[in-house]
This record gives structure tokens, C-alpha cells and sequence, in this order.
């Protein structure tokens, strides 16, 4: 005998990337890792020494960039939650903070470590990674809450991250005129800091130093002795005269110790006592030697403080942006054109647009020849007042200064000019 059985639909289970958070934080990645392929692994693989090969790998670059930003946009076009691509941005600018916060807070560390002598280097290197970490798993923790997905929600209905406009057909001369304002206003602001040269005042990039990797290009050994020198680098004479020498700054630290003026001196005049002349010497041993000579009758030793070495210091460093004179007026006149084309779609902004315009479109704009002839009328109007009260103020002066009335008197030695006001007393 048959027997009917129903069968249930399964029911997908749902991924991981079902979840827009989630889905926000693997497209956060994809679009850093495309940044980091474009811009870092490929001038790390491919040095340019020539002009034609700068060209060519910037083509690459720029393929590559463009490749992957279709492939980034085809992967999310097809699941694409509500709230994704304001979560990628949001995730792009988180991770931007927080190496902003990393650097300023290892700033402290090195302070601390370098200056003050509380820790190494390595003890300082891993605070600050605990710190960088520490940070990033606020973030993502911050990034998971519901609340923040319901924001992310709501900024991307407000549709400042898709090109759909709003009401396409309607407002479009107000329209046009709010986004040729925006893009004037911005373009005034990028010429006048082009015309002035502002990003060309500081560094050409904009790069992030990477904690505890400073090292000082020696320019001067001071009066750091040889033998002390050969003890950190053996050949550093050679180093020297190539232009090569460069040392840790924990390294430098030690160095300078055996010339640090408050423990130490550079015998400028033996005097009587047993030193030479440079020589490097204790501070307590050049006191003894003094006091015994000055008790003797001697001529006492005298002293400069003794010279460290030194050079710049410079860092391994991120570039986050590079080419600043350049690109950074890009990025203005794109984000200028994205805001413009945006705030005019921008539902609530719209609608006012929209309404504003109607709203003219009642307004009854009179004619070129109608407006000649008023502008003539106000012109002969405000000519004849003008002739008219100057008339008036000169007859009441005359009446009310006339000896009868003597309303408004003036003393006859008085000379009706002023005087000019540097020449009065005060």
C-alpha cells in the first residue's frame, strides 16, 4: 500500500556572511587589502628607475586598482544587505583611527622608554601592539552591537552610498545650482591652496612612522673616542666616509653615555695636572684632580662640556597617502562632486529643493524693459532726495543760525573747517 509523505523544504542555514556586520568587516578587508596589493606590493616588487618605467607600473596600478574594485563590486552587488557598504566605509575609517590612535599612544611609550629609561625597547614595542590590538577589539566589539548595525541601517536608506538619485525628474534647475555652488565653493578652496603652495610647505607624503624602528644617520661622531665607536660598529671610520653610518637610537644611547656632560667633560687646558688636551675624563675624577692641584699651587684644568654624536632621526614608515600636492586636491574634487551629486538626492534635502523650485516657478519675473524703467525711476528718485535734503539742511541752517532767532549759534572767530586730527591738541 502507498503510503503519502510530506516532504519539508529545507531550510538554507544561515553563513557567516548573512550577518551584515560581518559581511561589513570582510568587505573592510577586501578593499585594505586591495589598497595594500596596488600601492605596496606592487612598487615593492616592481622599483622604478626610469620614466617609462614609472609609467608602466602605474598603468599596472591603476588596472589592478580598477580590476578590483569591479571584482569587490560584483561579489557584493548580488547579497548586498542593507547597511553593507555603509559598514565597509565606516570599517575603512575605523581602521584608519585606529593606527592613528596606535601611533599617537606609542608616542608615549617611546617617551617613556628612551627618555625616562623605565623599559626596553621590545617591553615598549609590545605595549604598543597590546595597545593597536587592544583597540581593534573595541572596535569589532563596537562594529557587532545591534544598535550599530540599525545605524548603519539608517545612513545607508539616507543613500549616500549608491548613485540611484531621488526624484530624477523634478528640481533639476535648483539642482544643478546647488551642485555648481558646492563644486565653486570647493574649487576656491583648492586653488587658493594650490596658489599658495601649502602642500608643498611640509612632507611630499603623508606617512605614519612605525614605533621603536628609529635610527639616527650619524653626521657628527662629536668627541664620542674611536674605541668606544668600534665597540657598537667596528667599522665605522668606513660607514662614516660613505655617508652610511646610521645606528639604533637605543645603541646611540649608549654611546653618548661616555659623553654626557653630567657625568663627563672635555678637557679644554690641562693646566698642571696629568690630562691632556680632548681629553674625555669623568666629572669626578676632573673635580679630585682639580681640588689637589688647587691645594699644590697648581694651574687648575679647565673644561667644555664634551659633544655627542649626532644626525636626523629617521623611521620606517606607512605611507598612507602619497604624492600630496597632487593627490590630495583629487580627493578633494572627488569627494566634492560625490557630496554634490549626493546632497541633491538626499530625500529630505530634495524635497526641499524640489518644493523651492515650484515655489519660484510662481514667481511672475518681470521684463528687461520693465526692469530698465524702474531701475530709472529709483536712480532719479533717489538723486532728487538727495538734492532735496542737502536744500533743507542748508536753509535751516541759515534760518536757525540768523542773530534774531539765534537757535544755532556759531562764534564769528571760528573757522567753519576742522582741524586735522594729528595737528589737535590733546
Amino acid at each position: 500500500m502507498a503510503v503519502a509523505v510530506k516532504t519539508t523544504p529545507e531550510v538554507a542555514s544561515a553563513g557567516l556572511l548573512d550577518r551584515m556586520a560581518i559581511a561589513s568587516l570582510a568587505g573592510t578587508a577586501f578593499v585594505l587589502g586591495t589598497l595594500a596589493i596596488v600601492f605596496y606590493l606592487v612598487p615593492s616588487l616592481w622599483p622604478t628607475e626610469t620614466i617609462v618605467a614609472t609609467i608602466a607600473r602605474g598603468l599596472l596600478q591603476l588596472a589592478l586598482l580598477v580590476g578590483l574594485a569591479v571584482f569587490g563590486v560584483r561579489l557584493l552587488t548580488p547579497k548586498a544587505l542593507p547597511g553593507v557598504r555603509a559598514g565597509i566605509f565606516l570599517g575603512v575609517v575605523g581602521f584608519l583611527l585606529i593606527l592613528l590612535l596606535t601611533r599617537w599612544g606609542s608616542l608615549w611609550f617611546e617617551y617613556w622608554s628612551f627618555e625616562r629609561g623605565w623599559y626596553s625597547s621590545t617591553v615598549g614595542a609590545v605595549l604598543t601592539a597590546i595597545l593597536g590590538i587592544g583597540l581593534a577589539v573595541v572596535g569589532v566589539r563596537y562594529f557587532l552591537k545591534p544598535g550599530t548595525e540599525k545605524f548603519l541601517v539608517r545612513l545607508e536608506e539616507q543613500g549616500w552610498f549608491t548613485v540611484k538619485p531621488y526624484k530624477s525628474l523634478q528640481g533639476l534647475r535648483v539642482r544643478r545650482g546647488t551642485i555648481f555652488g558646492i563644486l565653486l565653493l570647493v574649487g576656491a578652496g583648492i586653488w587658493t591652496m594650490l596658489s599658495h603652495g601649502t602642500l608643498r610647505k611640509g612632507s611630499p607624503d603623508w606617512r605614519l612612522d612605525i614605533p621603536f624602528t628609529g635610527r639616527v644617520a650619524v653626521e657628527s661622531t662629536g668627541d664620542v673616542p674611536a674605541d668606544v665607536l668600534a665597540r657598537y660598529v667596528p667599522d665605522w671610520e668606513t660607514q662614516l666616509q660613505d655617508g652610511t653610518l646610521s645606528v639604533d637610537r637605543y645603541t646611540l644611547l649608549e654611546i653618548n653615555k661616555n659623553v654626557d656632560p653630567t657625568t663627563h667633560v672635555k678637557i679644554f687646558e690641562p693646566g698642571s695636572s696629568k690630562f691632556r688636551t680632548n681629553d674625555i675624563v669623568s666629572r669626578s675624577e676632573f673635580n679630585e684632580e682639580k681640588r689637589t692641584i688647587e691645594k699644590e699651587g697648581g694651574t687648575p684644568p679647565k673644561d667644555v662640556p664634551p659633544q655627542p654624536v649626532s644626525g636626523p632621526v629617521t623611521y620606517r614608515s606607512l605611507t598612507l597617502l602619497p604624492a600630496l600636492q597632487f593627490t590630495v586636491p583629487l580627493l578633494l574634487l572627488a569627494a566634492a562632486l560625490w557630496l554634490a551629486w549626493r546632497i541633491v538626492n538626499w530625500p529630505v534635502f530634495a524635497d526641499f529643493l524640489i518644493a523651492t523650485e515650484a515655489e519660484m516657478n510662481k514667481v511672475s519675473w518681470t521684463t528687461q524693459r520693465r526692469l530698465v524703467q524702474d531701475t530709472i525711476v529709483v536712480l532719479v528718485t533717489v538723486v532728487l532726495m538727495a538734492f532735496y535734503l542737502f536744500s533743507m539742511d542748508m536753509v535751516w541752517k541759515h534760518v536757525l543760525s540768523w542773530k534774531p532767532i539765534g537757535v544755532l549759534v556759531i562764534p564769528e572767530d571760528q573757522p567753519e573747517t576742522t582741524t586735522n586730527m594729528e595737528n589737535r591738541p590733546y
